[in-house]
């Protein structure tokens, strides 16, 4: 098994589930041998955005919301790479929402896994597209008033070919097995994965 991990001490908070992902996807990378001369992973924000510094791959730290384009950019100018978009669900279903839609309808040989915990944790826990409508937070003390986005019902409307799972990091197995099928597909492949934020999570309990 290659030791993807750079010398980078991951900056998480204690009990994250970003870690789970982090290691599920090392797994999977690994259990697909893809070749990493011939891997890219593009970072959006947020948390799980900072694993740009703590893998030892071919990377692009994005700007928020925009993974999936530039993503979407270097498979079509290099159609011979393995290319993931790795995000939170804020700006991959906030800001990225236009983006994700447009590559779920070209279909294109793309995975995007999605670190889904209901908040803007990295801002410290305002409403996310999939907070649960009634939800106390720091941003909608009365409750949210939004119906929360459903990514995989979502997905497979604008493009019944697509593939769009979605997984929790209560198992980590499923996670890995997850991201290998995605890595082996044809066309598009959304991994959504549910966690919990330690840190401001309790607030989806209000």
């Amino acid at each position: 098994m290659i030791d993807l991990k750079s010398k980078n001490i991951p900056t998480w908070c204690p009990g994250c589930h970003d870690f789970i992902i982090f290691a599920c996807l090392q797994q999977a990378i690994n259990k697909k041998e893809i070749d990493l001369k011939k891997l890219v992973i593009v970072y959006d924000i947020g948390c799980s955005g900072n694993m740009a510094d703590f893998l030892k791959v071919f990377g692009v730290h994005s700007l928020h919301g925009r993974s999936i384009p530039t993503a979407v950019g270097i498979k079509l100018a290099r159609p011979d790479l393995t290319v993931i978009a790795i995000g939170g669900e804020g700006g991959i279903y906030g800001e990225g929402m236009a983006h994700l839609i447009a590559a779920a309808r070209l279909n294109i040989d793309l995975t995007v896994l999605v670190a889904n915990n209901q908040l803007y944790s990295l801002t410290t826990g305002q409403t996310s597209p999939t907070t649960p409508k009634g939800a106390k937070t720091k941003s909608t003390p009365q409750g949210a008033p939004s119906v929360p986005v459903e990514p995989v019902s979502l997905v497979k409307t604008v493009n019944p070919e697509a593939s769009a799972v979605h997984v929790t990091c209560l198992k980590p197995v499923e996670v890995t097995e997850a991201m290998v099928t995605a890595f082996g597909n044809n066309g598009f492949n959304l991994v959504d994965i549910d966690q919990l934020c330690v840190t401001f999570g309790k607030q989806l309990n209000s």
